[in-house]
């Protein structure tokens, strides 16, 4: 076992049938990339009130499932250098530290109705909201691998890590990027012709703002196709809704500290329990 390699791919697992699909995704990363890859599997034994005494050997209970890990990886990149640890620790405290040396991390989140899974409480979820850097978190369900990749944006408010992102992993998939705004037009008060005109000039001075997002990264990446798209929905409704054929959804978060910050809804936390892949890329 070794410690985690400084800009690796960390893939957080814990020997359930949602492991497979994340090593996938983490593998397929860190080869593409050019990382290591670091499979980090915990034992939350302590935090559960189980204790530990010395008749346990962490590293024995825990070989298996890491072991199946790294075969997995190496079965469809033989060269990637891949590298574990197994510690007595919660996942989500250990995973949420992990990005500070990480290029990114991956983990798998069982496909959980939106209510259910923020009641649970999930690994991924904590991961998502605290970690910094890029998190992953690769469902259940089946992405379309020739799919676009989805980023949501904000024009004029988008932190240019989200978009760099998204057009990275496109450019290496070889497909299109998909960019998203969603207007959440409240109906209430549109009567008054004052707040019409400030509404259409909002809207169009937002347009403006995209097409010169989005010509400004074609430039750039002028292998990318780029399609936009603005949709008068609600951020999670649309982006879910524009993702459905995509190969990954891109969206920044802001995160929270604490744990009520896990409960508040945020467009994050709401596309998490709803798209196959999901990258969140924690800005500022």
């Amino acid at each position: 076992m070794a410690q985690q390699p400084d800009e690796a791919v960390v893939v957080g697992v814990d020997g359930s049938e949602k492991d497979g699909r994340a090593v996938d995704w983490a593998a397929e990363e860190a080869a593409a990339t050019g990382c290591g890859l670091h499979v980090l599997h915990c034992f939350p034994l302590q935090a559960e009130g189980l204790g530990v005494g010395p008749e346990i050997d962490v590293d024995e209970l825990g070989t298996d499932t890491v072991e199946r890990c790294r075969a997995r990886a190496r079965e469809r990149h033989p060269q990637l250098e891949v590298t574990s640890e197994i510690l007595l620790e919660d996942p989500a405290v250990a995973l949420v530290r992990a990005p500070h040396h990480a290029s990114a991390v991956v983990v798998g989140g069982r496909g959980l109705g939106r209510i259910s899974g923020r009641l649970l409480g999930s690994v991924s979820q904590k991961v998502a909201a605290r970690a910094h850097g890029v998190v992953v978190v690769v469902r259940d369900t089946e992405a379309v691998p020739d799919g676009p990749v989805v980023v949501g944006v904000d024009p004029g408010h988008t932190d240019l890590r989200v978009v760099e992102f998204g057009f990275t992993q496109a450019s290496r998939l070889a497909v299109g990027v998909r960019l998203v705004h969603a207007r959440h037009v409240r109906g209430d008060g549109l009567g008054d012709p004052r707040l019409r005109r400030a509404l259409s000039a909002a809207a169009e001075q937002q347009a403006m703002a995209l097409a010169e997002l989005a010509e400004d990264w074609a430039v750039r990446y002028p292998e990318v196709a780029v399609d936009v798209r603005e949709v008068a929905r609600h951020p999670v409704e649309a982006l879910t809704a524009e993702s459905a054929d995509a190969s990954l959804l891109v969206v920044g978060s802001r995160g929270r500290s604490t744990l009520a910050g896990l409960c508040l809804g945020s467009v994050a936390h709401g596309v998490l329990h709803e798209c196959p892949v999901v990258a969140v890329v924690r800005v500022r």
